[in-house]
Formats: structure tokens, sequence, C-alpha cells
């Protein structure tokens, strides 16, 4: 990348990790709270209903936001197109919900479904409110300001979670915390990045953005869709506390995985959209991407996979150990999550979201199978391999198109990270011996092991002197430096 933009983008991204160790790890704090305070009942209630909230979400932003992203100036009348769409599309959609929530429920089997649907429903139309500030400010990599409204938003909405669980109101703790964690973010995004209100629309600026977005809604809603297709099967075919158990396991994964797999995307869609034009300095602002993406998240994996179990009892207790075998084989899927991601970005930044509408059917065909076929065999567990396995055939699918466009085959790939491969199987090796032959406390074990485990892997991409160790030392940990100095 060139040098200003990598510049942008690093900064961009140390924003993002503050985000993360900041905002995330208060959430996950609070989720652990929760965990205590709250049944698995609960979450497993929450869970059988995100995934309309998530399809009727994805519908009102109908890939615009990425369409703004993209833009390398966003006019007046883009944005209040897509405003007006975006809040007549909530509204049609919040008043298919309140009508459908009944029905669902009965689907369920749970009738205190209703009432959550109509209550949560209500976030899509302040949602809407939001789409154009977060679009502008990614499309400037301005994620200072979104750092700072995210952390505000979740601080206020788990601190009033906690008060409302405390006081016994059980499953509407989260209902409450998902609301005012939107209200938050949309009345603060306004706040420090007022636009001026418009209801005009343009015709032409909606089939334009559209044009970009329609093939991206409809993978999105496939993706969406599919994503949660597990979790309404867990709660149609078994219970609300199995679902639970794998909403928790799911979270725990989410924590590290999807954080980082957001953290990157957010930054990377925007800066190399810029080098779009320029082949040989896009392909290197991937390759960089996915070395250092891939040095922090596996080794991360890994020892989440090794230490789940002495994870759980830490931090959630034993009534939700059933959320171990679930947690160690999404750890395995979670590995793939950032690899998917950055080689789909590719398409996204060349414009070419036909080509991912096809990826996505024919990955979503293929995880239909294997789910099915897991089911069959090993009943719930099987269903959650399935999903594993499928995620391992999307990489292969994901970079067919990254070798075709950028002459970047996965084998390719995968040679840029075997060192950080390598290193973090003999990690999650030292550490599973240690966790089976040194008899001490769960907790003792989770940190002394982690921290002892990582200190292994450092010092054996230190010794082998790699790739990730001389961007590291020449570029980013002087780069970090002159940041927190400057923030000083």
């Amino acid at each position: 990348m060139a040098g200003s933009l990598r510049d942008k983008s690093l900064t961009a991204f140390f924003w993002l990790i503050l985000d993360k160790l900041g905002g995330s790890s208060i959430n996950f704090i609070v989720t652990i709270v929760l965990a205590w305070l709250l049944t698995p009942k609960d979450f497993g209630l929450v869970a059988m209903v995100m995934v309309f909230f998530e399809i009727s979400s994805t519908f009102i932003q109908s890939g615009f936001a990425f369409a703004l992203i993209r833009e390398k100036t966003i006019s007046e009348i883009d944005k209040s197109t897509t405003f007006v769409f975006n809040f007549v599309t909530a509204v049609l959609f919040y008043l298919l919900l309140f009508f459908c929530a009944p029905a669902i429920a009965r689907f369920f089997n749970q009738d205190i479904l209703t009432a959550i649907i109509r209550i949560m429903g209500l976030n899509l139309i302040v949602e809407s409110f939001a789409i154009i500030q977060h679009a502008v400010l990614t499309q400037r990599i301005d994620f200072k300001t979104q750092t700072k409204v995210r952390f505000l938003a979740v601080v206020i909405s788990g601190v009033s979670a906690l008060i409302l669980a405390y006081f016994g109101y059980g499953v509407w703790s989260l209902v409450g915390r998902i609301g005012i964690m939107t209200l938050m973010s949309t009345i603060f995004l306004w706040v420090v990045n007022p636009w001026k209100f418009s209801l005009k629309f343009s015709r032409q600026s909606f089939l334009k953005l559209f044009g970009f977005g329609s093939k991206l809604l409809a993978e999105s809603i496939i993706d969406k869709a599919f994503r949660h297709a597990l979790q309404v099967a867990i709660g149609k075919v078994y219970s609300a506390e199995t679902l639970g158990f794998f909403t928790q396991s799911n979270n725990f994964c989410n924590m590290l995985a999807n954080n980082f797999q957001q953290a990157i995307q957010k930054v990377t869609y925007p800066v190399l959209a810029k080098l779009q034009d320029n082949r040989k300095k896009l392909k290197e602002g991937y390759r960089q991407i996915i070395i250092m993406s891939s040095f922090a998240i596996i080794p991360l994996m890994v020892i989440m996979g090794v230490l789940a179990e002495p994870l759980m009892l830490t931090f959630v207790g034993e009534k939700w150990l059933k959320s171990v075998p679930f947690l160690q084989l999404l750890v395995i899927a979670g590995i793939t999550y950032h690899f998917n991601s950055i080689n789909l970005d590719l398409l996204l930044v060349l414009g070419r979201v036909d080509l991912c509408l096809r990826l996505e059917v024919i990955k979503k065909v293929i995880a239909a199978l294997t789910m099915f076929l897991g089911y069959k065999l090993y009943d719930l567990y099987g269903l959650v391999m399935g999903q594993v396995i499928s995620n391992y055939i999307a990489l292969l699918i994901n970079t067919y198109y990254s070798d075709k466009f950028l002459d970047y085959p996965l084998l390719e790939q995968i040679r840029d990270i075997l060192p950080t491969i390598v290193f973090s199987a003999v990690m999650g090796s030292l550490i599973f011996i240690f966790l089976y032959y040194v008899p001490l406390p769960n907790s003792v074990i989770l940190f002394v092991g982690s921290g002892l485990g990582l200190m292994a892997y450092m010092l054996m991409h230190y010794l082998a002197d790699t790739k990730e160790i001389a961007l590291l030392r020449e570029y980013i940990i002087p780069k970090t430096i002159k940041f927190i100095t400057n923030k000083a």
C-alpha cells in the first residue's frame, strides 16, 4: 500500500483495536455477568428471533452502505435518497414483523416471543437513522469517531441491562440492552456527525446505488439466513435452553473471530477500494492483511479451543458447561472467518458483486448438504460439524477469484502464513500438555496456560525471524508508539 494510505489504514486499525479492547471488552464482560444472572433459556429466546431482525436489517440497508462507501465523494442527493429508502423499508418491515409475531411464537412454542419481536422490531426504525452516518464516517476512514460512539453506547446499554437483570427482568434485560444500544448509537452519531436532514429522493441516484447494492443485498440475505438457520433448527428441534448453550459458545467465539474479522473488513474495504486500479499494490495490500490478521487470529482461536472448558468454568460457571463442545467446534470454523472475508472483499473492491452472489448460492447449497448429512450422522453436534466443514469448503471457493484477478491463489496464501499455522499448532500442543498434566485450578490454568502459550508462539516467530516479526519491528511497533505518544 502507498505510504500515506498505509499510515491512514493503520491509524484506523488502531482505533478499531481500541474499540475491540474497550467497547467489545465491556460488551463481553457484561455478557459474562448476565450469564451468571440469567438462564440459558433467556439467551435462547432472544437467539430464536435474531434471524428475522438480521434479514430485515439487510433488506433495509440493501447494500446501500457499501455502495456509498465505494463512492469517491458522497453527494447530498445520494444521502437523502438512501435515507428515504432505508426509513420507508424499515417501517414496512416493522409492520410485517409486528403482525407475523404470533405465528413466529407458535412456530417455536414460546408465547413470550410475540412481545419480544414487537418491541425489538422498533430497533429497525431507529437503526435506519444511523446508516448515513456510518457510511460517511467509514468512507472517510474515520473510525476514531465511531469507536467513541460505540464505547459510550456499549457502556450505557450494558449498565442498563445489568440493572434490569439484577432486579429480575430476565429475558427483557437482553431485549433492553439491544434496544438501548441501538438508540444511544444513533443519537451519538447524529451529535458527532450531524447531517442536514432531507427527504429528497432521486430515481437516478437510487438506480445507481441499488445497481451495486442489489446483488450484494441478495448475497447478504442468503448468507445471514443460512448463518442463522442453525440457530433456528436448534431452537425448533431441541429447546430454548440448548439454543442458549450454543449462543453462549457463539458469543465467546465471536468475541475474537468476528470482532477481528469485522475490524479488518471495516478498514480494508474503504482503504483497498482506493487501490482498485493498481493490481500490483492491491495484491501487496491483501498479502500484508492476510499475513498480519492470521498472525493475530489463528493462535487466539487455538488457545480458545484447547482451553474451552476452563474458559467456560472460569467466566460463566458450571451451568454453562454444555457450551464447551459447541465452542470447540465453532473455534475450528472461526479460524477461517477472516480468510473468507478478506477474499470476498476483493470482489467488492473490484465492483464484482455479481460474482459475490454467484459464490454465495454455491456455498450455501454445499452448506445445506453438509449440515443435513452431519445431522443425520451425528445428530446435534453433527449439525454444527456440518457448518464447520462448509466454512472450509467456502474458503476453497472464495479464493478462486483471488487467483483469477490478483494471481493470489489459496496455496500462495497458505504459504505466506505457514509459519503462523505451524507455530500455532505447536503452541496448542504445549498448552494441551500443560492442561492435562499440571493440576491447577481452572482460572490459573486458563491465564497461565494462555500466557505461556502466547510467549512460546512469539518466541518461535522471533527465532525464525518471520515476515510478521519484521513488519512488527520495522513498521507496526514504531507507528504504534507514535500513535500512543501523539494521543498521550
